[in-house]
């Protein structure tokens, strides 16, 4: 039975790889001019595996560097919403209606216009029809959206599982084969450790095997000061020693890594990617709690998972639990954030 299942996942491998090889060279044929492009500068940030590498906080870096000097909005597909379509996110919006990332980047960046469309090409439209003084658009996840071709391409692999490691799914994590990581400008490894050697690093490289026209950075994860997320929380003047982890992100590890390093008792309760928490979910969090013996003690959710908290059916549930976020914020090793500055910069004013 071990040997079947193995088989098949070859199989199922094998042919998903010739598909969306296929599908790749038939959106670039004669040089891809049948693809969608626009004269409004666009950067995608995207990646080849299922997720986990760190897109949505690498948005965020890209809107602080960004915000002051151009007129920027942000696109996304929304995944995990229950809408189909164009729109925009507001102060009515929701993990339902617009997908957890999206209401993320929303609710941390309130001036910053940001929308969802699986249609991207029509979602840049709407975007500039609507804004008509938007100068730059960042998208995120749109790298294996075939039907246009952005300006800039910044291709995400986790620095504990890069891609040229990795396998095609269900074998592996990966969306499309690695030959697609050619149509990258620039590769981040993200996750790295905050001390990086250069050996490590050439190392890296020269497992990317990075083409002529391609640029390579390394960044890593910060985690800050937790954030109450409700009022008992807020209410809490004591230093945490037991907590409970209730997250649904494709990677937690290193997340339950540093948890578990900080806190003398550590609890975790993990779901799914994207998971939407329910009032079992909330009541099994209750329970771990419950069961601690320390009286200083919280649940932690990451930024993404509180979106997912922003529920009317579970408001009343969360009263009585005291609930912090634990956010992240990402930093490129020196000296890749001067040049990947400079190299974000050069492109948006090439092509303003």
């Amino acid at each position: 039975m071990h040997l079947l299942r193995n088989t098949l996942g070859v199989i199922v491998a094998a042919v998903w790889i010739i598909l969306m090889r296929i599908r790749r060279r038939y959106y670039n044929r004669d040089g891809g001019v049948h693809r969608v492009r626009f004269k409004i500068p666009t950067i995608n940030i995207g990646n080849l595996s299922t997720g986990g590498t760190g897109k949505t906080p690498h948005i965020e870096y890209l809107i602080e560097m960004l915000r002051n000097d151009y007129t920027l909005a942000v696109l996304s597909r929304g995944y995990g919403r229950s809408t189909k379509g164009f729109r925009f996110a507001d102060h009515q919006s929701d993990s339902s209606t617009i997908g957890d990332e999206p209401l993320q980047i929303h609710k941390k960046y309130p001036l910053i216009p940001v929308a969802v469309d699986e249609n991207r090409v029509e979602g840049i439209r709407r975007i500039c029809k609507t804004l008509p003084d938007t100068n730059l658009i960042l998208m995120d996840d749109a790298f294996q959206y075939l039907n246009m071709k952005a300006g800039l391409n910044i291709l995400l692999t986790e620095y504990n599982r890069l891609y040229p490691e990795d396998h095609v799914f269900p074998w592996g994590d990966l969306r499309e084969h690695i030959s697609a990581a050619e149509e990258a400008d620039a590769i981040v490894i993200t996750k790295c450790p905050s001390v990086l050697s250069r050996m490590h690093e050439r190392n890296i490289i020269r497992k990317i095997k990075l083409k002529p026209h391609q640029k390579i950075f390394f960044s890593f994860m910060k985690f800050l000061p937790l954030v109450p997320f409700n009022q008992v929380a807020k209410q809490q003047d004591f230093e945490l020693k037991s907590v409970v982890l209730l997250t649904a992100i494709a990677n937690p590890q290193p997340l339950i890594s540093y948890l578990k390093s900080k806190y003398t008792e550590f609890q975790m309760l993990t779901f799914r990617d994207h998971h939407p928490f329910s009032k079992e979910d909330i009541r099994k969090a209750r329970h771990y709690l419950n069961r601690s013996l320390s009286p200083y003690k919280a649940v932690i959710v990451t930024e993404k998972d509180a979106m997912r908290l922003y529920n009317k059916e579970l408001t009343s549930f969360l009263t009585d639990i005291p609930i912090y976020t634990l956010p992240i914020r990402v930093e490129f090793h020196s000296p890749y954030k001067e040049s990947f500055h400079q190299f974000i910069h050069d492109y948006v004013a090439a092509n303003s």
